[in-house]
């Protein structure tokens, strides 16, 4: 468990998966950034049993606020056996969770321990579509740099969209214990 000011990154128990389930298949917290995609509770179930959603190449962390209220969740997970570290994703399950902060929190959270954790890894990639500006805004504001745009990466509505890919470097990111201590101050 990694405590914030705001939130808690944690891994998922047995007994979230329902509530899981249910949050991640409500068609109404679908956004063009992160449409919808309906799994069985069973099938995560079965793929919690082989790891708890945390194996060497895919890790989810729940997001949690108060009382261990579901606001959304991190992944890491491994894109090319060439490159010395994950692509990271995030998303908050509620709008009304959303532009409050949490995924920034999170994700510079994330950052840290992932760079803590994996002496290996050398940097941390994430992508966001080009008009996902509230997500531009949060790897900027997380220390990720811009590396460029991936053209018409990806359809949506009939429609192309490019992605800009970014970065952050072990040697930019903070340290855990000093993302923790920041938190606590506050």
């Amino acid at each position: 468990m990694i405590r914030g000011k705001n939130i808690v990154l944690r891994t998922f128990k047995e007994t979230d998966l329902e509530a899981y389930a249910e949050i991640i298949n409500d068609l109404s917290h679908a956004t063009p950034y992160w449409p919808a995609s309906l799994q069985s509770e069973s099938n995560l179930r079965k793929e919690f049993s082989e790891g708890g959603f945390w194996k060497d190449d895919y890790k989810i962390l729940l997001i949690t606020g108060a009382e261990d209220r579901f606001i959304g969740e991190v992944t890491a997970f491994n894109t090319s056996p060439n490159i010395q570290g994950p692509e990271i994703a995030y998303r908050i399950f509620r709008e009304d969770d959303r532009k409050k902060g949490y995924a920034t929190e999170a994700v510079t959270l994330f950052s840290a321990y992932l760079f803590r954790a994996e002496p290996t890894i050398l940097r941390l990639t994430a992508m966001t579509r080009s008009d996902n500006k509230a997500s531009i805004g949060m790897l900027e504001k997380c220390g990720f740099q811009r590396e460029g745009t991936l053209r018409d990466a990806e359809m949506h509505g009939g429609v192309p969209h490019p992605y800009e890919l970014y970065s952050l470097l072990r040697a930019e990111c903070p340290q855990l214990e000093d993302v923790i201590a920041r938190a606590d101050a506050t």
